[in-house]
């Protein structure tokens, strides 16, 4: 048994003025350091006024995650705490983080967390938003039928949906929550405690995607808005109007299966005629 602990540790998400004295101690105190980014993670303790002379830095990033979990644990279990830092924010909040923190756990080491920024409730602090509360996804989905799925579900439980966006995609998913969710709502904030941070309010059936711009990290929310039963069943008219193809990708879409599987599963529906 070791008296080594994994610190699981947030750092500022942009101001240096965010982090805590908690983080300071620990940073001066301990040796080892996992790190998203090591020369980020290296920057931050020098801004802080901590000396990296003694101090071991050890990448812990995607490419690498099982080799660099394997030696985090094996120096826990020689004695020596750990620290666990992302770029910005909270380690493990979609981040591989996660899996270092359970990795610990069954080797009998006490993860701790020296809490701090996190954008994903930093966002939702400065919404207004005041329900029962929120789901959080992450990032999207990249391909759109899962994604069409994911837009189904948040739609069944009326909740605030937050998440992380490129600002390479962010114009393309304004786009398809404006047809997933025409009377929603569209809150960003943008280079969050940046110099040019910028948050905003977007109605989704009146705003446009060229308001958005393309530099910077997002973290958003889409607030779904009303689903009417008229709007529900006008769209069940037009597709029992469509053509075959149209109407079975439409379905294939709502299920996410293939759409010739309904294609052939309705033309042999209609083969085989009414039962």
């Amino acid at each position: 048994m070791t008296n080594a602990e994994l610190y699981v540790v947030a750092t500022p998400l942009g101001n240096l003025k965010d982090i805590t004295l908690r983080a300071i101690e620990c940073f001066k105190t301990t040796t080892h350091f996992f790190a998203e980014d090591t020369r980020e993670s290296m920057k931050l303790l020098e801004l802080c006024g901590i000396s990296l002379q003694g101090k071991k830095f050890h990448s812990y990033a995607s490419h690498n995650l099982k080799k660099a979990t394997e030696l985090a644990v094996r120096v826990l279990l020689e004695g020596h705490s750990v620290v666990l830092l992302s770029d910005r924010g909270t380690p493990g909040i979609s981040d591989p983080g996660a899996l270092l923190v359970a990795a610990a756990r069954e080797a009998g080491v006490v993860a701790r967390p020296l809490p701090g920024p996190s954008a994903v409730t930093a966002l939702y602090s400065v919404s207004g938003l005041s329900g029962p509360g929120f789901l959080f996804v992450g990032f999207l989905p990249k391909e759109n039928k899962p994604r069409q799925a994911l837009f189904k579900k948040v739609a069944s439980l009326s909740l605030p949906v937050c998440f992380y966006e490129s600002p390479r995609r962010v114009r393309q998913t304004f786009l398809d929550l404006k047809s997933a969710f025409p009377r929603g709502a569209f809150f960003f904030g943008r280079e969050m405690t940046k110099v040019y941070e910028e948050f905003g309010w977007l109605d989704l059936q009146a705003g446009t995607a060229e308001s958005l711009s393309e530099q910077g990290e997002y973290v958003c929310i889409v607030q779904p808005g009303e689903t009417h039963a008229a709007e529900e069943w006008a769209e069940e008219v037009r597709l029992r109007a469509a053509a075959d193809k149209e109407w079975a990708k439409a379905i294939a879409d709502r299920y996410s299966v293939a759409s010739s599987e309904v294609y052939n599963a309705l033309q042999a529906a209609k083969k085989a005629g009414p039962r």
